[in-house]
Protein backbone atom coordinates (compact mmCIF):
# COMPACT_ATOMS: atom_id res chain seq x y z
CA UNK A 1 0.00 0.00 0.00
CA UNK A 2 1.31 3.43 -0.91
CA UNK A 3 2.46 5.75 1.82
CA UNK A 4 0.33 8.74 2.69
CA UNK A 5 0.79 11.87 4.73
CA UNK A 6 -1.22 11.60 7.91
CA UNK A 7 -2.16 14.91 9.52
CA UNK A 8 -1.55 15.25 13.19
CA UNK A 9 -4.42 14.85 15.58
CA UNK A 10 -4.76 18.61 15.69
CA UNK A 11 -4.13 21.31 18.24
CA UNK A 12 -4.58 20.66 21.88
CA UNK A 13 -8.08 19.65 22.73
CA UNK A 14 -8.73 17.48 19.68
CA UNK A 15 -9.87 14.07 20.76
CA UNK A 16 -7.52 11.19 19.94
CA UNK A 17 -8.75 8.16 18.06
CA UNK A 18 -10.84 5.91 20.24
CA UNK A 19 -10.82 2.13 20.35
CA UNK A 20 -13.82 1.94 22.58
CA UNK A 21 -15.58 -1.37 22.27
CA UNK A 22 -17.93 -3.59 24.28
CA UNK A 23 -17.47 -3.06 27.98
CA UNK A 24 -15.44 0.12 27.48
CA UNK A 25 -16.57 3.69 28.11
CA UNK A 26 -18.17 5.41 25.14
CA UNK A 27 -16.00 7.85 23.21
CA UNK A 28 -16.35 11.48 24.26
CA UNK A 29 -18.48 13.74 22.14
CA UNK A 30 -16.68 15.97 19.63
CA UNK A 31 -15.32 19.13 21.18
CA UNK A 32 -15.59 22.70 19.95
CA UNK A 33 -12.39 22.62 17.90
CA UNK A 34 -13.51 19.54 16.02
CA UNK A 35 -16.80 21.21 15.14
CA UNK A 36 -14.94 24.30 13.88
CA UNK A 37 -12.88 22.06 11.59
CA UNK A 38 -16.05 20.39 10.30
CA UNK A 39 -17.74 23.75 9.71
CA UNK A 40 -14.68 25.07 7.87
CA UNK A 41 -14.61 22.08 5.52
CA UNK A 42 -18.37 22.30 5.02
CA UNK A 43 -18.03 26.01 4.23
CA UNK A 44 -15.48 25.32 1.49
CA UNK A 45 -17.63 22.58 -0.01
CA UNK A 46 -20.76 24.74 0.14
CA UNK A 47 -18.88 27.51 -1.68
CA UNK A 48 -18.09 25.05 -4.49
CA UNK A 49 -21.63 23.68 -4.68
CA UNK A 50 -23.17 27.13 -4.78
CA UNK A 51 -20.78 28.08 -7.56
CA UNK A 52 -21.65 24.93 -9.50
CA UNK A 53 -25.42 25.48 -9.38
CA UNK A 54 -25.65 29.25 -9.16
CA UNK A 55 -24.42 29.70 -12.73
CA UNK A 56 -27.40 27.84 -14.20
CA UNK A 57 -29.78 30.62 -13.22
CA UNK A 58 -27.32 33.33 -14.30
CA UNK A 59 -26.72 31.72 -17.71
CA UNK A 60 -29.30 33.76 -19.70
CA UNK A 61 -27.94 37.02 -18.25
CA UNK A 62 -24.40 35.95 -19.17
CA UNK A 63 -25.50 35.08 -22.71
CA UNK A 64 -27.13 38.48 -23.22
CA UNK A 65 -24.31 40.54 -21.74
CA UNK A 66 -21.36 38.72 -23.33
CA UNK A 67 -23.19 37.73 -26.55
CA UNK A 68 -22.29 34.09 -25.90
CA UNK A 69 -23.38 31.31 -28.25
CA UNK A 70 -25.25 28.30 -26.86
CA UNK A 71 -22.06 26.24 -27.07
CA UNK A 72 -20.07 28.91 -25.21
CA UNK A 73 -22.81 28.98 -22.59
CA UNK A 74 -22.51 25.22 -22.15
CA UNK A 75 -18.75 25.62 -21.73
CA UNK A 76 -19.23 28.29 -19.05
CA UNK A 77 -21.18 25.69 -17.05
CA UNK A 78 -19.44 22.47 -18.06
CA UNK A 79 -15.89 23.90 -18.25
CA UNK A 80 -15.83 24.28 -14.47
CA UNK A 81 -17.00 20.75 -13.72
CA UNK A 82 -14.90 19.23 -16.51
CA UNK A 83 -11.63 20.77 -15.34
CA UNK A 84 -12.49 19.81 -11.77
CA UNK A 85 -13.29 16.23 -12.77
CA UNK A 86 -10.04 15.97 -14.73
CA UNK A 87 -7.94 17.12 -11.77
CA UNK A 88 -9.80 15.83 -8.71
CA UNK A 89 -8.07 12.45 -8.50
CA UNK A 90 -4.72 14.21 -8.73
CA UNK A 91 -5.85 16.81 -6.18
CA UNK A 92 -6.70 14.09 -3.68
CA UNK A 93 -3.32 12.44 -4.13
CA UNK A 94 -1.46 15.76 -3.86
CA UNK A 95 -2.96 16.11 -0.41
CA UNK A 96 -1.70 12.67 0.55
CA UNK A 97 1.80 13.42 -0.74
CA UNK A 98 2.40 17.08 0.10
CA UNK A 99 0.00 17.81 2.94
CA UNK A 100 -3.77 18.06 3.13
CA UNK A 101 -3.77 21.33 5.03
CA UNK A 102 -1.37 22.88 2.51
CA UNK A 103 -3.43 21.79 -0.50
CA UNK A 104 -6.66 22.85 1.21
CA UNK A 105 -5.32 26.36 1.78
CA UNK A 106 -3.87 26.64 -1.73
CA UNK A 107 -7.16 25.47 -3.19
CA UNK A 108 -9.27 27.97 -1.23
CA UNK A 109 -6.91 30.84 -2.08
CA UNK A 110 -6.81 30.01 -5.80
CA UNK A 111 -10.58 29.49 -5.91
CA UNK A 112 -11.10 32.97 -4.48
CA UNK A 113 -8.70 34.59 -6.97
CA UNK A 114 -10.25 32.87 -10.00
CA UNK A 115 -13.75 33.75 -8.78
CA UNK A 116 -12.71 37.40 -8.92
CA UNK A 117 -11.29 36.82 -12.40
CA UNK A 118 -14.60 35.26 -13.52
CA UNK A 119 -16.52 38.29 -12.31
CA UNK A 120 -14.23 40.57 -14.40
CA UNK A 121 -14.65 38.61 -17.67
CA UNK A 122 -15.16 40.79 -20.75
CA UNK A 123 -15.98 38.04 -23.25
CA UNK A 124 -17.10 34.40 -23.23
CA UNK A 125 -13.58 33.07 -23.81
CA UNK A 126 -12.22 34.85 -20.74
CA UNK A 127 -15.11 33.59 -18.62
CA UNK A 128 -14.70 29.99 -19.80
CA UNK A 129 -10.96 30.16 -19.04
CA UNK A 130 -11.53 31.64 -15.57
CA UNK A 131 -14.18 29.02 -14.84
CA UNK A 132 -11.81 26.22 -15.86
CA UNK A 133 -9.16 27.63 -13.52
CA UNK A 134 -11.79 27.79 -10.77
CA UNK A 135 -12.44 24.09 -11.36
CA UNK A 136 -8.74 23.26 -11.03
CA UNK A 137 -8.60 25.18 -7.73
CA UNK A 138 -11.67 23.32 -6.46
CA UNK A 139 -9.95 20.05 -7.38
CA UNK A 140 -7.20 20.92 -4.89
CA UNK A 141 -9.63 22.06 -2.21
CA UNK A 142 -12.43 19.50 -2.15
CA UNK A 143 -10.70 16.11 -1.75
CA UNK A 144 -8.85 17.25 1.36
CA UNK A 145 -12.03 17.76 3.38
CA UNK A 146 -12.77 14.08 3.94
CA UNK A 147 -9.20 13.36 5.04
CA UNK A 148 -9.05 16.42 7.32
CA UNK A 149 -12.26 15.40 9.10
CA UNK A 150 -11.12 11.81 9.49
CA UNK A 151 -7.88 13.12 11.03
CA UNK A 152 -9.52 15.12 13.83
CA UNK A 153 -12.53 12.94 14.66
CA UNK A 154 -12.09 9.58 16.42
CA UNK A 155 -12.83 6.55 14.27
CA UNK A 156 -16.21 5.93 15.92
CA UNK A 157 -17.27 9.57 15.37
CA UNK A 158 -15.88 10.23 11.88
CA UNK A 159 -18.70 8.39 10.12
CA UNK A 160 -21.36 10.41 11.90
CA UNK A 161 -19.48 13.68 11.24
CA UNK A 162 -19.28 12.83 7.55
CA UNK A 163 -22.93 11.79 7.62
CA UNK A 164 -23.78 15.48 8.07
CA UNK A 165 -22.34 16.10 4.62
CA UNK A 166 -25.23 14.47 2.76
CA UNK A 167 -28.05 16.69 4.02
CA UNK A 168 -25.95 19.88 4.04
CA UNK A 169 -24.58 19.31 0.53
CA UNK A 170 -28.02 18.43 -0.78
CA UNK A 171 -29.57 21.59 0.62
CA UNK A 172 -26.66 23.74 -0.61
CA UNK A 173 -27.00 22.35 -4.12
CA UNK A 174 -30.70 23.15 -4.25
CA UNK A 175 -30.56 26.68 -2.82
CA UNK A 176 -27.86 27.69 -5.33
CA UNK A 177 -30.40 28.72 -8.01
CA UNK A 178 -32.34 30.77 -5.45
CA UNK A 179 -29.21 32.62 -4.30
CA UNK A 180 -28.14 33.10 -7.91
CA UNK A 181 -31.53 34.46 -8.91
CA UNK A 182 -31.58 36.90 -6.01
CA UNK A 183 -28.08 38.19 -6.83
CA UNK A 184 -28.79 38.64 -10.55
CA UNK A 185 -32.15 40.27 -9.83
CA UNK A 186 -30.63 42.64 -7.25
CA UNK A 187 -28.07 43.80 -9.84
CA UNK A 188 -25.81 45.06 -7.06
CA UNK A 189 -23.79 48.08 -8.21
CA UNK A 190 -24.90 47.32 -11.77
CA UNK A 191 -23.03 44.02 -11.69
CA UNK A 192 -25.83 41.88 -13.21
CA UNK A 193 -24.52 38.27 -13.39
CA UNK A 194 -21.05 39.18 -12.11
CA UNK A 195 -22.19 39.18 -8.48
CA UNK A 196 -22.62 35.38 -8.55
CA UNK A 197 -18.83 35.15 -8.84
CA UNK A 198 -17.52 38.00 -6.74
CA UNK A 199 -19.69 36.89 -3.81
CA UNK A 200 -17.12 34.08 -3.47
CA UNK A 201 -14.38 36.57 -2.63
CA UNK A 202 -15.51 37.43 0.95
CA UNK A 203 -16.66 33.84 1.48
CA UNK A 204 -13.30 32.53 0.30
CA UNK A 205 -11.35 34.92 2.51
CA UNK A 206 -13.36 33.86 5.56
CA UNK A 207 -12.85 30.17 4.75
CA UNK A 208 -9.10 30.72 4.23
CA UNK A 209 -8.64 32.47 7.59
CA UNK A 210 -10.69 29.81 9.41
CA UNK A 211 -8.73 26.99 7.75
CA UNK A 212 -5.45 28.68 8.62
CA UNK A 213 -6.44 28.77 12.29
CA UNK A 214 -8.19 25.44 12.90
CA UNK A 215 -7.08 22.84 10.34
CA UNK A 216 -4.27 20.75 11.88
CA UNK A 217 -0.77 20.88 10.43
CA UNK A 218 0.58 17.96 8.41
CA UNK A 219 3.41 15.71 9.47
CA UNK A 220 6.44 15.27 7.24
CA UNK A 221 7.05 12.06 5.31
CA UNK A 222 10.74 11.85 6.13
CA UNK A 223 13.46 10.74 3.78
CA UNK A 224 11.43 8.22 1.74
CA UNK A 225 8.64 10.55 0.63
CA UNK A 226 6.51 9.07 -2.20
CA UNK A 227 6.35 10.86 -5.56
CA UNK A 228 3.39 11.93 -7.61
CA UNK A 229 2.35 9.55 -10.38
CA UNK A 230 2.60 12.01 -13.30
CA UNK A 231 1.78 9.45 -16.01
CA UNK A 232 -1.30 8.32 -14.12
CA UNK A 233 -2.36 11.95 -13.73
CA UNK A 234 -2.06 12.51 -17.49
CA UNK A 235 -3.91 9.30 -18.42
CA UNK A 236 -6.84 9.86 -16.04
CA UNK A 237 -7.25 13.48 -17.14
CA UNK A 238 -6.97 12.60 -20.83
CA UNK A 239 -9.61 9.89 -20.54
CA UNK A 240 -12.13 12.28 -19.00
CA UNK A 241 -11.36 14.99 -21.54
CA UNK A 242 -11.82 12.59 -24.47
CA UNK A 243 -15.17 11.52 -23.09
CA UNK A 244 -16.74 14.89 -22.32
CA UNK A 245 -15.28 17.32 -24.89
CA UNK A 246 -17.14 15.80 -27.88
CA UNK A 247 -20.43 15.82 -25.99
CA UNK A 248 -20.20 19.58 -25.48
CA UNK A 249 -18.65 20.57 -28.80
CA UNK A 250 -20.16 17.97 -31.13
CA UNK A 251 -23.48 19.71 -31.77
CA UNK A 252 -21.90 22.96 -32.93
CA UNK A 253 -19.52 21.05 -35.24
CA UNK A 254 -22.35 19.03 -36.79
CA UNK A 255 -21.25 15.74 -35.19
CA UNK A 256 -18.33 14.87 -37.46
CA UNK A 257 -16.97 11.32 -37.27
CA UNK A 258 -13.88 12.36 -35.33
CA UNK A 259 -16.06 13.39 -32.36
CA UNK A 260 -17.27 9.79 -32.01
CA UNK A 261 -13.69 8.57 -32.46
CA UNK A 262 -12.60 10.80 -29.56
CA UNK A 263 -15.31 9.38 -27.29
CA UNK A 264 -14.41 5.82 -28.24
CA UNK A 265 -10.74 6.56 -27.58
CA UNK A 266 -11.57 7.25 -23.92
CA UNK A 267 -12.15 3.52 -23.35
CA UNK A 268 -8.60 2.31 -24.15
CA UNK A 269 -7.13 5.32 -22.34
CA UNK A 270 -9.00 4.39 -19.14
CA UNK A 271 -7.96 0.74 -19.63
CA UNK A 272 -4.34 1.84 -19.99
CA UNK A 273 -4.68 3.95 -16.83
CA UNK A 274 -5.99 0.94 -14.88
CA UNK A 275 -3.13 -1.28 -16.15
CA UNK A 276 -0.56 1.41 -15.33
CA UNK A 277 -1.91 1.75 -11.79
CA UNK A 278 -1.72 -2.01 -11.22
CA UNK A 279 1.85 -2.10 -12.54
CA UNK A 280 2.94 0.70 -10.19
CA UNK A 281 1.28 -1.03 -7.26
CA UNK A 282 3.08 -4.32 -7.98
CA UNK A 283 6.38 -2.41 -8.20
CA UNK A 284 5.76 -0.85 -4.77
CA UNK A 285 5.41 2.68 -6.20
CA UNK A 286 2.87 5.33 -5.24
CA UNK A 287 -0.30 5.10 -7.33
CA UNK A 288 -2.64 7.94 -8.21
CA UNK A 289 -5.54 6.08 -6.64
CA UNK A 290 -5.63 3.56 -3.81
CA UNK A 291 -6.39 0.32 -5.65
CA UNK A 292 -7.83 -1.15 -2.46
CA UNK A 293 -10.85 1.13 -2.99
CA UNK A 294 -11.81 -0.83 -6.08
CA UNK A 295 -11.82 -4.08 -4.16
CA UNK A 296 -14.67 -2.73 -2.03
CA UNK A 297 -18.05 -3.54 -3.64
CA UNK A 298 -19.82 -0.78 -1.68
CA UNK A 299 -17.42 1.89 -2.92
CA UNK A 300 -17.42 0.71 -6.55
CA UNK A 301 -21.19 0.28 -6.65
CA UNK A 302 -21.64 3.70 -5.12
CA UNK A 303 -19.54 5.35 -7.81
CA UNK A 304 -21.46 3.70 -10.67
CA UNK A 305 -24.74 4.70 -9.03
CA UNK A 306 -23.48 8.25 -8.44
CA UNK A 307 -22.46 8.86 -12.06
CA UNK A 308 -25.95 8.07 -13.34
CA UNK A 309 -27.74 9.95 -10.57
CA UNK A 310 -25.68 13.14 -10.74
CA UNK A 311 -25.89 13.05 -14.54
CA UNK A 312 -29.69 13.26 -14.26
CA UNK A 313 -29.44 16.02 -11.66
CA UNK A 314 -27.12 18.08 -13.87
CA UNK A 315 -29.60 17.84 -16.73
CA UNK A 316 -32.61 18.74 -14.57
CA UNK A 317 -31.29 22.00 -13.18
CA UNK A 318 -29.73 23.23 -16.43
CA UNK A 319 -32.67 22.53 -18.75
CA UNK A 320 -35.38 23.74 -16.40
CA UNK A 321 -33.58 27.02 -15.64
CA UNK A 322 -32.99 27.65 -19.36
CA UNK A 323 -36.63 26.95 -20.24
CA UNK A 324 -38.06 29.13 -17.49
CA UNK A 325 -35.91 32.12 -18.39
CA UNK A 326 -35.41 31.87 -22.14
CA UNK A 327 -38.89 30.65 -23.13
CA UNK A 328 -41.17 31.80 -20.33
CA UNK A 329 -39.28 35.03 -19.63
CA UNK A 330 -39.04 34.41 -15.89
CA UNK A 331 -36.74 36.79 -14.07
CA UNK A 332 -33.63 35.27 -12.49
CA UNK A 333 -35.16 35.56 -9.03
CA UNK A 334 -38.47 34.09 -10.16
CA UNK A 335 -36.70 31.13 -11.76
CA UNK A 336 -34.61 30.58 -8.64
CA UNK A 337 -37.62 30.73 -6.32
CA UNK A 338 -39.44 28.23 -8.53
CA UNK A 339 -36.96 25.69 -7.18
CA UNK A 340 -38.01 26.39 -3.57
CA UNK A 341 -40.33 23.33 -3.34
CA UNK A 342 -37.42 21.15 -4.42
CA UNK A 343 -35.18 22.71 -1.76
CA UNK A 344 -37.77 22.29 0.97
CA UNK A 345 -38.44 18.71 -0.09
CA UNK A 346 -34.71 17.98 -0.10
CA UNK A 347 -34.31 19.42 3.39
CA UNK A 348 -37.17 17.32 4.77
CA UNK A 349 -36.03 14.19 2.93
CA UNK A 350 -32.44 14.55 4.07
CA UNK A 351 -33.43 15.14 7.70
CA UNK A 352 -35.98 12.33 7.92
CA UNK A 353 -34.05 9.97 5.66
CA UNK A 354 -30.67 10.36 7.34
CA UNK A 355 -31.85 10.72 10.92
CA UNK A 356 -34.86 8.38 11.14
CA UNK A 357 -35.32 6.01 8.20
CA UNK A 358 -31.79 5.12 7.03
CA UNK A 359 -30.71 3.52 10.36
CA UNK A 360 -33.74 1.21 10.22
CA UNK A 361 -34.21 0.51 6.54
CA UNK A 362 -30.80 1.16 4.95
CA UNK A 363 -30.74 0.73 1.18
CA UNK A 364 -34.54 0.71 0.91
CA UNK A 365 -34.52 4.42 1.77
CA UNK A 366 -32.15 5.06 -1.12
CA UNK A 367 -34.41 3.07 -3.47
CA UNK A 368 -37.47 4.93 -2.25
CA UNK A 369 -35.72 8.22 -2.84
CA UNK A 370 -34.77 7.28 -6.40
CA UNK A 371 -38.35 6.21 -7.19
CA UNK A 372 -39.72 9.49 -5.83
CA UNK A 373 -37.08 11.46 -7.73
CA UNK A 374 -37.91 9.72 -11.03
CA UNK A 375 -41.65 10.21 -10.54
CA UNK A 376 -41.13 13.85 -9.62
CA UNK A 377 -38.99 14.45 -12.70
CA UNK A 378 -41.62 12.82 -14.87
CA UNK A 379 -44.24 15.07 -13.28
CA UNK A 380 -42.13 18.15 -13.96
CA UNK A 381 -41.79 17.13 -17.62
CA UNK A 382 -45.54 16.54 -18.03
CA UNK A 383 -46.32 19.86 -16.33
CA UNK A 384 -44.03 21.69 -18.75
CA UNK A 385 -45.77 20.01 -21.70
CA UNK A 386 -49.34 20.40 -20.42
CA UNK A 387 -49.21 24.06 -19.40
CA UNK A 388 -46.93 25.21 -22.22
CA UNK A 389 -46.38 28.97 -22.27
CA UNK A 390 -48.88 29.39 -19.40
CA UNK A 391 -46.74 27.41 -16.95
CA UNK A 392 -46.44 29.00 -13.52
CA UNK A 393 -44.37 28.12 -10.48
CA UNK A 394 -47.53 26.84 -8.77
CA UNK A 395 -48.12 24.17 -11.43
CA UNK A 396 -44.54 22.95 -11.03
CA UNK A 397 -44.58 22.88 -7.23
CA UNK A 398 -46.14 19.46 -6.49
CA UNK A 399 -43.94 17.38 -8.79
CA UNK A 400 -40.85 19.49 -8.07
CA UNK A 401 -41.41 19.02 -4.35
CA UNK A 402 -41.71 15.23 -4.76
CA UNK A 403 -38.45 15.22 -6.73
CA UNK A 404 -36.76 17.18 -3.95
CA UNK A 405 -38.08 14.83 -1.27
CA UNK A 406 -36.68 11.87 -3.20
CA UNK A 407 -33.36 13.64 -3.63
CA UNK A 408 -33.13 14.22 0.13
CA UNK A 409 -33.88 10.59 0.97
CA UNK A 410 -31.32 9.38 -1.54
CA UNK A 411 -28.44 11.73 -0.75
CA UNK A 412 -28.50 11.16 3.03
CA UNK A 413 -28.40 7.38 2.62
CA UNK A 414 -25.90 7.43 -0.24
CA UNK A 415 -23.20 9.33 1.63
CA UNK A 416 -23.65 7.19 4.73
CA UNK A 417 -23.07 4.00 2.72
CA UNK A 418 -19.99 5.34 0.94
CA UNK A 419 -18.33 6.85 4.00
CA UNK A 420 -18.75 3.69 6.04
CA UNK A 421 -17.03 1.60 3.35
CA UNK A 422 -13.57 3.23 3.37
CA UNK A 423 -10.57 3.06 5.71
CA UNK A 424 -8.58 5.97 7.14
CA UNK A 425 -5.57 5.50 4.85
CA UNK A 426 -7.86 5.63 1.80
CA UNK A 427 -9.55 8.94 2.58
CA UNK A 428 -7.45 11.22 0.38
CA UNK A 429 -7.73 9.01 -2.66
CA UNK A 430 -11.39 8.22 -1.95
CA UNK A 431 -12.24 11.90 -1.68
CA UNK A 432 -10.63 12.58 -5.05
CA UNK A 433 -12.31 9.65 -6.79
CA UNK A 434 -15.75 10.34 -5.29
CA UNK A 435 -15.70 14.02 -6.20
CA UNK A 436 -14.22 13.33 -9.64
CA UNK A 437 -16.93 10.86 -10.60
CA UNK A 438 -19.71 13.04 -9.20
CA UNK A 439 -18.40 15.99 -11.18
CA UNK A 440 -18.07 13.76 -14.23
CA UNK A 441 -21.73 12.84 -13.78
CA UNK A 442 -22.71 16.51 -13.51
CA UNK A 443 -20.62 17.37 -16.56
CA UNK A 444 -22.11 14.53 -18.59
CA UNK A 445 -25.57 15.72 -17.56
CA UNK A 446 -24.91 19.32 -18.63
CA UNK A 447 -23.38 18.12 -21.90
CA UNK A 448 -25.91 15.40 -22.78
CA UNK A 449 -29.12 17.10 -21.72
CA UNK A 450 -27.97 20.56 -22.79
CA UNK A 451 -27.26 19.14 -26.24
CA UNK A 452 -30.66 17.38 -26.37
CA UNK A 453 -32.46 20.59 -25.43
CA UNK A 454 -30.64 22.84 -27.89
CA UNK A 455 -30.87 20.21 -30.66
CA UNK A 456 -34.63 20.19 -30.17
CA UNK A 457 -34.75 23.96 -30.56
CA UNK A 458 -32.55 23.77 -33.67
CA UNK A 459 -34.94 21.20 -35.18
CA UNK A 460 -37.80 23.69 -34.87
CA UNK A 461 -39.46 22.25 -31.77
CA UNK A 462 -40.91 24.59 -29.20
CA UNK A 463 -39.00 25.15 -25.97
CA UNK A 464 -41.76 23.34 -24.06
CA UNK A 465 -41.47 20.26 -26.28
CA UNK A 466 -37.67 20.30 -26.18
CA UNK A 467 -37.63 20.73 -22.39
CA UNK A 468 -40.28 18.00 -21.92
CA UNK A 469 -38.40 15.48 -24.03
CA UNK A 470 -35.12 16.25 -22.28
CA UNK A 471 -36.62 16.05 -18.79
CA UNK A 472 -38.25 12.71 -19.61
CA UNK A 473 -34.83 11.39 -20.60
CA UNK A 474 -33.48 12.68 -17.28
CA UNK A 475 -36.31 10.83 -15.49
CA UNK A 476 -35.36 7.64 -17.37
CA UNK A 477 -31.70 7.97 -16.36
CA UNK A 478 -32.83 8.46 -12.76
CA UNK A 479 -34.99 5.32 -12.98
CA UNK A 480 -31.93 3.36 -14.12
CA UNK A 481 -30.48 4.04 -10.66
CA UNK A 482 -33.10 1.69 -9.15
CA UNK A 483 -31.35 -1.52 -10.29
CA UNK A 484 -27.96 0.11 -9.75
CA UNK A 485 -28.90 0.63 -6.11
CA UNK A 486 -28.67 -3.13 -5.56
CA UNK A 487 -24.90 -2.80 -6.00
CA UNK A 488 -24.81 -1.11 -2.58
CA UNK A 489 -24.97 -2.87 0.82
CA UNK A 490 -28.36 -3.44 2.44
CA UNK A 491 -27.34 -1.69 5.63
CA UNK A 492 -25.19 1.27 6.63
CA UNK A 493 -22.59 0.72 9.34
CA UNK A 494 -23.85 2.21 12.62
CA UNK A 495 -20.76 4.44 12.91
CA UNK A 496 -21.86 6.36 9.81
CA UNK A 497 -25.19 7.24 11.38
CA UNK A 498 -24.42 7.73 15.06
CA UNK A 499 -25.87 10.85 16.58
CA UNK A 500 -23.67 13.10 18.59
Amino acid sequence: MSATTQPTAGPAGAAPPSDAGPGRPAAPKPNRLQWFVLLTVLGADIMDLLDSTIVNVAAPSIARDLHATTTELQWVIAGYTLSMAVALITGGRLGDLYGRRRMFLIGIGAFTVFSALSSAAVDPQMLVTARALQGLAAALMLPQGLAVIRSVFPADQAGAAMGIFGPVMGIAATVGPIVGGALVQANLFGSQWRSVFWVNVPLGLIAFVCALRVVPRDTAHGENAPRLDVLGMVLSGLGMLLLVYPLIQGREKGWPVYMFVLMAAAVPVFALFAAQQRARSRAGLTTLVELSLFRKPAFVGGQVFGIFFFCAMGGLFLVLMLHLQLALDYSSLHAGLTGLPFSLGAAVGAGVGGGVLAPKFGRRVLHGGVVAMALGLGGVALSVQHWGMGLTSLELSPSYGVAGLGFGFMIATYFGIIVSSIDDEETGSAGGVMNALQQLGNTLGAALFGTLYFDGLSAGHSSATSATDTLLWAALVTALCIPLGFLLPRRIKPSALEAH
